[in-house]
């Protein structure tokens, strides 16, 4: 799983502790309704069916344990690829959590990496490829290629590995062990 909570089909959860936002966000769930009605701001019908909530809520509960999982995995992979000079791992802030929607480096030769993972059945992905600037919805800016370099840099080196709750060491082991090989045979 992608997400860090997840539910069966589509659906979403925000989680605040801010009042104002919390109250801004059932209103535009429920079409901006205030009152039976009464519409307050334009909304849409974002609310979950009972299944859906049922499961969202025991996911909710799950969610600090999943983090916590996540982040093992995420330091697993840190400690594994960090004397790599060919990967670059991001900056981890003080102070701030991170619970790893995706797992992300930095790569030299990222393509070719990203073959050879996957000929190894190791998955890996490419996100993100073409970076916000210079996608269509956003010519009317006016940007050029070049405008962001690095944007465009984080756009040719990133790769994903898979980081989610249900990982094994081994499995994260032949992870490491796929992208250590790929840049010894370099």
């Amino acid at each position: 799983p992608l997400k860090l909570i997840n539910v069966w089909g589509d659906a979403g959860v925000v989680m605040t502790n801010d009042g104002e936002m919390d109250r801004k966000l059932r209103l535009l769930r429920n079409h901006g309704l205030k009152t039976r009605d009464e519409v307050e701001i334009m909304g849409c019908n974002t609310r979950l069916d009972s299944l859906q909530a049922i499961v969202g809520s025991w996911m909710l509960s799950q969610a600090e344990d999943i983090a916590v999982r996540r982040i093992e995995r995420a330091r697993y992979y840190d400690q594994g690829l960090a004397d790599i000079a060919q990967i670059r791992i991001p900056g981890r802030q003080p102070g701030v959590k991170h619970v790893y929607l995706l797992y992300i480096v930095f790569a030299e030769d990222r393509d070719e990496l990203l073959s050879h993972c996957l000929e190894k059945g190791v998955e890996a992905k490419i996100h993100y490829p073409i970076p916000l600037y210079q996608q269509q919805g956003l010519k009317q800016f006016g940007y050029k290629p070049g405008d962001f370099p690095v944007t465009d840099r984080h756009a040719r080196e990133m790769i994903t590995f898979p980081v989610d709750q249900h990982l094994s060491q081994e499995e994260q082991d032949i992870v490491i062990e796929t992208v250590r090989e790929f840049y010894r045979t370099r």
